[in-house]
């Protein structure tokens, strides 16, 4: 039951004056002091309804649900962007970015809210010598933009950051690397 509150107000002439009266009428839905007390399901056949689809028409369904695992990229060499995929053999190097799920370079841009936006280039998934990894990235970015580049390594989570937008520059120079 839900709780109805109905009101209405009521002109009154009282001694030449109109005034105005509330009249509030309130219903309180019931509370039960325990579930014994509370009124008693009723049987399933009241809640759930179901239809029972035919093995033919099983196949609809079947494209609508998720895929459980990610299908591999075409191996046709014919892709729409400047993707690469990974080799077949990682390099032969201290460290190693792994691609995500989807077989894209873990490469993101950020926007922090210093002073102005601030646009911070961030690299997931290394594994080991990040340092090596970061120095490398950091000559590689110096040589293109002929500037001085920051960066912050974060050896716990993993993940190198550079000031600046150097996301297109970063994934280039990670898959020709072979990553």
């Amino acid at each position: 039951m839900a709780s109805v509150i109905a009101r209405s107000i009521i002109m009154k002439q009282h001694s030449g004056a109109h005034r105005l009266s509330f009249a509030t009428s309130i219903k309180i839905k019931s509370c039960y002091s325990s579930y014994a007390a509370s009124p008693k399901e009723k049987s399933p056949e009241n809640y759930t309804r179901y239809h029972e689809v035919s093995s033919e028409n099983w196949k609809f369904v079947e494209r609508l649900r998720p895929h459980l695992l990610v299908p591999s990229y075409p191996t046709d060499g014919n892709y729409a962007s400047d993707w690469i995929p990974p080799s077949d053999t990682p390099p032969n190097l201290p460290y190693f970015v792994k691609r995500t799920k989807n077989f894209m370079v873990p490469v993101y841009l950020n926007f922090e809210e210093v002073r102005n936006a601030r646009k911070i280039t961030i690299i997931r998934h290394i594994e080991g010598d990040i340092w090596a990894l970061e120095q490398a990235i950091k000559s590689h970015l110096e040589n293109v933009t002929k500037k001085p580049v920051v960066s912050r390594v974060h050896e716990v989570a993993m993940h190198i950051k550079f000031r600046g937008d150097y996301v297109n520059e970063v994934k280039k120079w990670l898959m020709n690397a072979g990553f």
